[in-house]
């Protein structure tokens, strides 16, 4: 089959550009052709090398606008670039599946902002593009539950798959030297000695690094917050440390105590996912919607806009540590209530 992805950039940056880059690898496993219709191309990446692609230059037009340009040029592109289904990775019409990995009043309604002269074009948009395509895959409940909500789209036409984790990066380490890692947590003055719980994050505000940051330079319990993926001002915390960003993500996973997202929306989020394949439980907001298909005994949910939430969930997690570690390395079956591996995730794509 050939198929066609539409992305706003074929890189390991964001969640859906990494969600394509999985995708990309599992379709070609799978035996299928694709195109790749994007803005922006990194040529060093492997799946790169694996795919026919379409650079669309968008860069004269504001960033708003190139969502919508894109869109305007995909018809006749499908005409030069024929595939037999068309992905939409990104808000796009003209797309015969859309991956919803969040919708735009849902973040606005969980995140308490008014809409802007911007928004009232983007809405009905998305609006459009969900209606118009044949099928809409939702990357959760709570995701799903928007769809319904906002877009009124049919039972028939929604289909709730959670995206895939690829296994062979994240699963648990055998020794210290297994995979080499740019950044040593062990070297930072803040972390020593302390419970570490990592938090990695590429958009602090939404991620919830406001309440993280209070809480922890303010805590007397022996404990210190690894920042990693975007900087941070200030370097002179007590119990806070950036440690820099660093693409191989399961090595840095395998180096700390715990995970923790504080996100006011999330509408997945494959962090606590891969923490837990590498065996690393996890303290998370109950905004997100990975929490629906983690077990309880690997992690502690918290409401993202209480210190006194998120006081217990730590401490519960200093409490049961060992337990909470120890569930964390056992089998998939036994933390996750889903089939995350890639191939599954193809399957019920196909």
């Amino acid at each position: 089959m050939k198929i066609g992805i539409v992305c706003n950039a074929l890189a390991n940056s964001g969640g859906m550009e990494r969600y394509t880059l999985d995708i990309i690898r599992g379709f070609v496993s799978a035996g299928h052709e694709l195109t790749v219709f994007t803005r922006k191309i990194d040529r060093s990446l492997y799946e790169a090398t694996l795919v026919k692609t379409v650079k669309i230059n968008a860069s004269f037009l504001p960033k708003r606008l190139r969502d919508f340009y894109i869109s305007n040029l995909l018809p006749g592109l499908r005409k030069k670039y024929p595939v037999d289904v068309m992905l939409g990775c990104c808000r796009s019409r003209h797309v015969d599946v859309v991956i919803c990995g969040g919708t735009h009043p849902g973040f606005l309604k969980a995140t308490g902002k008014k809409k802007s002269i911007f928004d009232r074009f983007v809405l009905p948009f998305e609006k459009a593009s969900y209606q118009e395509a044949k099928y809409v895959v939702a990357h959760s409940r709570l995701v799903e539950g928007e769809i319904r909500t906002y877009y009124q789209i049919p039972v028939q036409r929604l289909f709730l798959i959670p995206p895939p984790v690829d296994l062979s990066i994240f699963k648990p380490q055998k020794d210290e030297g297994e995979k080499p890692c740019g950044i040593r947590l062990s070297s930072f003055p803040q972390l020593k000695d302390k419970t570490t719980f990592l938090f990695v994050s590429s958009s602090h505000a939404r991620k919830g690094f406001k309440l993280l940051e209070k809480y922890f330079e303010n805590t007397d319990l022996p404990i210190a917050l690894a920042v990693a993926g975007r900087p941070i001002s200030r370097k002179d915390y007590k119990n806070i440390c950036y440690v820099g960003y660093e693409k191989n993500m399961a090595a840095l996973y395998a180096q700390t105590d715990f995970s923790i997202l504080a996100s006011i929306y999330e509408p997945f989020g494959l962090v606590p996912i891969e923490s837990l394949c590498m065996g690393v439980p996890v303290a998370i907001s109950e905004n997100l919607g990975c929490k629906d298909y983690i077990s309880k005994a690997v992690k502690e949910e918290f409401n993202p806009f209480s210190i006194d939430s998120l006081d217990k969930a730590i401490r519960n997690c200093l409490n049961r540590k060992d337990s909470m570690t120890e569930a964390s390395k056992k089998g998939a079956s036994e933390k996750f209530l889903v089939d995350f591996s890639l191939d599954k995730h193809i399957s019920k794509l196909l």
